[in-house]
């Protein structure tokens, strides 16, 4: 479904109409810019800018004027390669009469994708100008460039070694479960189902059995901050016993659509895993892990 947009800024009546704000990458997106000024002035051109964003933070060790040292966080950013496209030259603009200049936005090949992280990520923007002599209207819509499965899968970008499998084993604490995930990619903003194939080497009480999606992102700078974000989470089993051998358990979800895909990123990454965690009482938990990646759509 298509989006109009509109500003007004000294005398010029700017609508944009874009064909989805959620943009895949290496794909051209149509869009149309209508001007319309309420006086005949000579304007240099109009441009539209996709202007992607990065942020990243870290930890930055100072001294001050007594010797003593402090570690405070910091957060950067850089932007991204612009990717301009011309949309009028210097032209005249006649009075209350609509210039209509349909054109074709482009989104960089790798991206890279949208991400929502606090300690890494990337936000996107369509920037809209017309340069006028002393002043540029103009207006801004958000955007959401997608990571898609098939990016994914081809190898782009790098993922845990059995994230791409429908199913892969987790071990720890002598427990095992093959834990089988369906779609693969997992879909940000979609369903998905499973199966845990738990076999447990003896019997004991549990205060549940939970399972877990978790993002770990990272600035991948010197001194670079991490976080973990539980994007989901659900009780499988539980509580009661946990019987000796092996039990099997259904799950289902939906993932939120917030943007934290599977992603790596000028100044940071993210990754995912599934966990299966058996919760004690009194006790630590027993953490079954697999590698996971999440993508924002299976569009091509």
């Amino acid at each position: 479904m298509s989006v109009i947009v509109r500003n007004s800024a000294g005398g010029i009546d700017l609508e944009l109409e874009l064909e989805r704000t959620d943009l895949l990458p290496g794909r051209l997106t149509a869009a149309v810019l209508r001007l319309t000024s309420n006086s005949s002035r000579e304007i240099r051109g109009a441009l539209a800018t996709l202007v992607g964003t990065e942020h990243w933070q870290f930890h930055r060790t100072e001294r001050d004027a007594n010797g003593n040292t402090h570690t405070r966080t910091v957060t950067d950013h850089a932007e991204l390669p612009r990717v301009p496209v011309q949309l009028l030259g210097p032209t005249t603009l006649v009075a209350n009469e609509r210039t209509v200049l349909p054109f074709e936005l482009p989104v960089p090949a790798l991206g890279p994708p949208s991400v929502e992280a606090t300690v890494c990520g990337v936000a996107w923007e369509l920037e809209v100008k017309v340069d006028v002599p002393g002043f540029d209207p103009g207006l801004v819509v958000p955007i959401v460039v997608h990571q898609p499965t098939a990016m994914l899968r081809a190898g782009v970008v790098s993922v845990g070694q059995f994230a791409l499998w429908e199913s892969a084993d987790a071990e720890g604490d002598g427990y095992r479960a093959p834990i089988a995930l369906d779609p693969v990619p997992l879909p940000i903003g979609g369903p998905f189902t499973g199966r845990v194939t738990l076999d447990a080497p003896a019997a004991q009480d549990l205060q549940e059995i939970r399972a877990e999606i978790r993002v770990d992102a990272k600035a991948t700078v010197p001194s670079g901050l991490k976080e973990e974000i539980t994007v989901w989470a659900a009780r499988i089993a539980g509580p009661g016993p946990l019987a000796a051998g092996t039990s099997t358990f259904e799950l289902a979800g939906e993932l939120p659509a917030t943007p934290l895909p599977t992603a790596s990123l000028p100044h940071g990454e993210t990754d995912a895993t599934f966990r299966v965690i058996l919760a004690r009482a009194w006790a630590p938990d027993h953490h079954l892990v697999r590698d996971v990646a999440l993508a924002t759509t299976t569009e091509v």
